[in-house]
Order: C-alpha cells, then sequence, then structure tokens
C-alpha cells in the first residue's frame, strides 16, 4: 500500500504584529523530553536503592548457606 506524498510546510507562517523578529509560536514541550539529568533527591534514591540491593543480597547469601549447611 503506497503512502500518500506529504505536503512540507516551505516557508515559515508570519504573524502579524509589530515584532518583525517574532516568526512562528514557540512549538509545545513535548511529554517524551527527558530532562537533562537526575535531580539531587533521585540521586540519593538510587543510591539508597543500591544499597538495599546489596543488603538483600547478603541476606540471601546467608540463607542459602544456611540452607546447604
Amino acid at each position: 500500500m503506497a503512502e500518500e506524498p506529504r505536503e512540507l510546510q516551505s516557508d515559515p507562517v508570519i504573524l502579524e504584529g509589530d515584532d518583525e523578529t517574532h516568526v512562528e509560536p514557540a512549538p509545545p514541550v513535548e511529554p517524551y523530553t527527558p530532562e537533562p539529568g537526575p535531580r539531587p533527591g533521585e540521586r540519593r534514591a538510587f543510591r539508597v536503592l543500591a544499597l538495599a540491593f546489596i543488603a538483600l543480597a547478603i541476606v540471601v547469601g546467608l540463607l542459602v548457606w544456611a540452607a546447604v549447611r
């Protein structure tokens, strides 16, 4: 099935008004645009999560050791 050709906008839409440098309105913020980096609270949460996994691994290791002993 062939797709219909798209119509491309060659020139930007010019809004009328006194400001000649303004060409078109800013695009809306897209919901999937990532943030520049983790915030301080998120960094701390992931560090605590890593420590929780280490503690969990130690407990599981002790349980396995106790079971085969």
